[in-house]
């Protein structure tokens, strides 16, 4: 800001001094006419702030969400008023519903035109009120630095989460002196989780005494453990007192997958057999920043939750308080931050000269898993043609790097990654929207993660129903040069839905089919280099190919579809047995 000191600047260009102030170094948006006042300040701070062009809102979302995520800082995007602003919900309503601090700034038509018919007039903060922790108007140029704090830390603090603001073109044109204008940050604010919450004394030592006296404690590490960045503690605890540790789909990779201790993923998507027995059989389940949803605990029959008269003692740690004892009857709760409350945990176990070392309990599941990774062999290593998605699962791990940033989308990929998928490394990542699932997260995503881990290999995995929801987005690819690997399961269909037909509708196939095309000639149109691939030889030669090519690189995989080989799906497995039966 020295620079602007007593120089007179526009509301657009305040809005960017702001940006820079809390040390946004990119913005991913698409540009309308609202929005001119705002990108011609972008245009006069290219030095400091980068511009992103997405092709679609929804992508440059996605792409805040992904950058966000692997930055741990709160990440801005942009669109302009009407069907910008509608076509960017999705990505703010997953970003919000996974506790991701993005903020989206949208640009509203002139305060003159409001309630006149003008086009794309839209009442946008109440468009997003449903899907954000807070949506604003702002109908004044000089509460633009106030709101935009507030913007920041409603974003960072607590539970994470999106936040909109909707500035018409009049307070973006706005002038006024720096003089009267308090341009600055609030520090605690430019990460996330900002202000954390500390943990109940009481409590922890009550959490400390039923570890101490458990004797078959199971971990289990959701999204909210990552987003405090906790997976150093987990690991201690884990290691000072012998407990497994599973995860939830968002809490994977917060161990390194072959520690004896981590044990895979629980619930519906892509489970593991040694997860959901540690489940079944643990004495103490303790739960840190997981919501015990319907996928992680399938649909709450993992643990039981309608028996009164069960052993098993669950322990909830949540930075919500209201998700503590929202499904469960808990033994105790915890309110507070994930990473606060486990280094005091750990610092309490350690004055209680707490020790354990691998326990039966722990060789108990170690050797269910170990046969689980011995019966999975054949398939990971399998010829099949068409190409099982495990085989590509499988040439994945083979080709990955330390660090490396895998990315999936919702749907056909899911469950066979979650399952087979191993990560390499402390600083690698797993990234997956499982808050609502929506087609169209990793190509876009993919973009995202660039930006913010430039260091890391970037592989994004999807269906070729996400390709058509957001193929638009491999010219930005090309456009930016991002170093990554795109693999795109072809398997003609929306198959995760031609799955679900195949077991409740007994294969009454409508309106999930479409054109098996050769997508990789799609890629090499935006300027990609291609592969498609048809066989294991050619996966293989693909990926030896595009590990170490200077570019984007898209494998188009002909796989088997879903309904030849059911899914590692838990309940799809379940109805089925119950349907033969």
């Amino acid at each position: 800001m020295s620079e602007n000191k007593n120089k007179t600047l526009s509301g657009a260009q305040i809005i960017v001094e702001m940006l820079i102030a809390y040390g946004v170094e990119v913005v991913f948006g698409v540009p309308g006419d609202t929005s001119l006042p705002l990108y011609d300040a972008f245009y006069h701070s290219s030095s400091k702030i980068k511009h992103i062009l997405a092709r679609d809102e929804r992508s440059a979302a996605f792409m805040a969400d992904a950058y966000s995520r692997l930055t741990h800082k709160p990440a801005v995007c942009e669109c302009p008023s009407g069907a910008g602003a509608l076509y960017s919900i999705p990505g703010i309503a997953e970003a919000n519903a996974s506790s991701i601090p993005v903020i989206l700034l949208t640009s509203g038509v002139a305060l003159a035109g409001e309630n006149k018919g003008t086009i794309t007039e839209l009442d946008h903060h109440k468009l997003f009120e449903p899907v954000t922790k807070w949506s604003g108007f702002l109908k004044y140029t000089h509460k633009i630095p106030d709101t935009l704090r507030r913007a920041f830390r409603i974003a960072t603090t607590g539970r994470p989460g999106a936040v909109h603001l909707c500035f018409p073109v009049e307070v973006m044109n706005g002038r006024m002196s720096t003089k009267k204008m308090n341009i600055y940050a609030e520090k605690d604010c430019m990460q996330y989780p900002a202000y954390r919450t500390r943990g109940d004394a009481d409590r922890i030592k009550q959490l400390a005494n039923h570890l101490d006296g458990a004797k078959r404690p199971v971990i289990i590490a959701g999204g909210g453990s990552v987003h405090s960045q906790a997976g150093e503690l987990i690991i201690k605890i884990a290691e000072l007192m012998s407990v497994p540790v599973a995860t939830t789909i968002s809490g994977q990779g917060i161990m390194p997958d072959d520690h004896p201790l981590a044990i895979g993923v629980v619930g519906d998507n892509g489970f593991h057999p040694h997860a959901h027995e540690a489940i079944d059989n643990a004495d103490t389940l303790i739960y840190l920043g997981c919501k015990m949803g319907s996928v992680s605990t399938i649909k709450w029959t993992k643990p039981p939750s309608d028996s009164q008269d069960s052993n098993q003692k669950i322990i909830q740690v949540d930075i919500d308080p209201v998700m503590l004892s929202n499904n469960y009857k808990n033994e105790i709760c915890i309110a507070g931050d994930v990473f606060l409350v486990l280094k005091d945990l750990y610092h309490e176990l350690q004055n209680m000269g707490c020790h354990s070392d691998i326990s039966s309990w722990s060789k108990q599941i170690n050797l269910i898993r170990k046969t689980f990774w011995q019966d999975s062999a054949a398939q990971l290593h399998s010829n099949a043609v068409p190409i099982k998605p495990q085989r590509v699962i499988n040439a994945v791990n083979e080709s990955l790097l330390e660090p490396s940033i895998v990315i999936s989308d919702a749907g056909t990929p899911t469950p066979y990654i979650t399952r087979f998928l191993r990560l390499k490394g402390k600083e690698s990542r797993f990234i997956i929207p499982r808050a609502f699932g929506g087609l169209g997260y990793a190509i876009p995503a993919v973009v995202g993660a660039f930006l913010a881990r430039p260091d890391a290999k970037i592989i994004g995995m999807f269906g070729d129903g996400s390709l058509g929801m957001s193929a638009g987005e491999l010219e930005t690819l090309v456009r930016l040069n991002v170093q990554s690997i795109l693999i795109h399961f072809n398997n003609g269909s929306f198959g995760w839905i031609k799955a679900l037909q195949s077991i409740h509708s007994q294969g009454r196939f409508i309106s999930v089919d479409f054109t098996q095309n050769n997508m990789a000639k799609v890629a090499t149109a935006f300027g990609m280099k291609s592969f498609h691939v048809q066989t294991p030889e050619q996966l293989d030669l693909a990926f030896n190919e595009a590990i170490g090519y200077q570019g984007p690189v898209f494998i188009d995989v002909v796989t088997e579809p879903e309904v030849s080989e059911l899914p590692p799906v838990y309940s799809w497995h379940h109805t089925k047995r119950a349907i033969v039966r």
